[in-house]
């Protein structure tokens, strides 16, 4: 019990104290090294209580939220934990060469994020990775996220083989995996100088509270339109947050559009739209949509793909990931949960993004982790891409960062800010947008396979003995 209580510790200090999530190097080992000495069944019972701890730290933030959809999201990825520590009981039982036993566990876990990839939770399986993954761009940018949860797992693995045999395959593979990492963390891309875009990124702190905005309408058009006219001629892309706008800008585009062409320059705005002209702003069918206002074209919109799960608001989807035009600069929009998903930042890139821009508003949560975890998933996203990345949000974080996943430039939490900087948009695609997550599917078909395999050797035995 001491094993598995202290995975349990490890891995929700891992996630709970940013400054300890390097905990998740070694937090799997014990629960390893007790799942060596145990049963299937009783594998399953350990994955279960580790799963417990590490996704209800993960996603205690939910209780800002609906606590109805917390029990519900933790009944969903607990299971994760489980079945991860039943395969690799399962792969142990069936191969005992050391080498075998120690690709076991990365294996086993990529077996349940591919039958993870069916569900509205696709990404859970790489979130023990993602508060470490920018410290390795050069490992991101090659396989994305999903190599770092591997080497994660990898690093678990060799960790508990060698505390249980105290063989020298241990260390060599430990000695392996950290010049791995040290390649990954000194390897960056270089910086192309093209033609810069002067951008301001605008958080102006407002409440998320609905009454709140239906009181303050005019102050809020009202700061909207000064920052405009105080940044306009000196910036080429003035960027605002995704927020619950009191106007439907879409349909009454008047005041962005004349400000753009006033002063020559491009804003960029999120904001809930109804599906119908003259419908609610706060409920009913709407879309999540950022909307561009240019000085020389129409307003452009995007309208998000992609929803929260669980998340009931009547959002209508979109259904195309067409690059805005911002200064002839191809811009790819990730809105509130988007830039979660590694996919998203990959098929803007292909589509044409030359840049990425992420508005979101998690201002329910500003007393939990939430605001970073957005942050995080920013850099990775900018890291696998090989783009700059502009993240605004309304109360924070708010950041510009470069192709390495570096913040060039950062806002503090929860407090009114304007950032200005230069970005440089590029062409280039890393090869994780060339070959996609490919590394998960890899390991998925392999432990297919070694799971297959023995069975199939048998019943080929079989007849081959009663044959005879």
């Amino acid at each position: 019990m001491g094993l598995l209580f202290c995975s349990g510790l490890l891995l929700s200090g891992s996630i709970l104290i940013p400054s300890f999530n390097f905990l998740i190097w070694f937090a799997f080992a014990p629960l390893l090294i007790l799942v060596s000495e145990i049963n299937l069944i009783q594998s399953f019972w350990c994955g279960t209580f580790c799963g417990i701890a590490f996704f209800a730290s993960l996603l205690c933030w939910i209780v800002k939220y609906e606590i109805r959809i917390l029990v519900i999201v933790l009944a969903l990825t607990t299971p994760f934990v489980a079945l991860f520590a039943f395969l690799t009981r399962w792969l142990w039982n069936l191969y005992r060469k050391e080498i075998f036993r120690i690709l076991a566990v990365p294996i086993a876990w990529f077996l349940v994020h591919f039958i993870y990839s069916f569900t509205v939770i696709d990404i859970i399986g790489n979130q023990i990775a993602f508060l470490q993954a920018p410290n390795f761009p050069g490992i991101v940018r090659i396989v994305g996220l999903s190599g770092i949860t591997f080497l994660v797992l990898l690093t678990n693995s060799l960790i508990a083989q060698y505390l249980m045999n105290r063989k020298k395959i241990g260390l060599i593979g430990l000695t392996m995996v950290m010049l791995i990492l040290a390649f990954g963390k000194i390897s960056k891309l270089p910086f192309y100088q093209t033609q810069p875009l002067r951008i301001a990124l605008v958080q102006h702190n407002f409440p998320i509270d609905l009454k709140w905005r239906a009181q303050n309408r005019e102050k809020i058009m009202e700061t909207y339109t000064q920052a405009i006219k105080q940044l306009g001629k000196t910036i080429d892309l003035i960027a605002f947050p995704q927020y619950g706008l009191p106007v439907d800008v879409l349909r009454e585009p008047r005041v962005f559009d004349d400000l753009a062409k006033k002063y020559n320059t491009s804003i960029i705005l999120g904001t809930y739209l109804p599906k119908v002209p003259g419908g609610s702003l706060d409920s009913g069918e709407r879309t999540d949509s950022a909307l561009v206002f240019s000085p020389d074209r129409p307003v452009q919109e995007y309208q998000a793909i992609t929803a929260p799960p669980f998340r009931r608001i009547g959002q209508v989807l979109g259904s195309a990931r067409k690059t805005l035009a911002i200064q002839k600069i191809r811009t790819g929009v990730m809105l509130c949960y988007e830039d979660t998903r590694s996919e998203e930042g990959r098929l803007w890139t292909l589509n044409g993004a030359q840049i990425l821009i992420s508005l979101s508003n998690p201002g329910h949560f500003l007393e939990t982790n939430l605001p970073y975890y957005h942050l995080m998933h920013d850099r990775i996203q900018a890291i696998e891409t090989g783009k700059c990345l502009i993240r605004v949000s309304p109360n924070g974080f708010s950041a510009l960062v470069n192709p390495n996943g570096e913040l060039i430039k950062q806002s503090r939490l929860n407090e009114e800010s304007i950032i200005n900087g230069v970005i440089y948009p590029n062409n280039q695609e890393t090869l994780f947008v060339k070959w996609g997550d490919i590394l998960p599917k890899i390991c998925a078909m392999i432990g297919m396979i070694m799971l297959t395999i023995p069975y199939l050797l048998n019943s080929i035995n079989f007849l081959a003995r009663k044959i005879r």
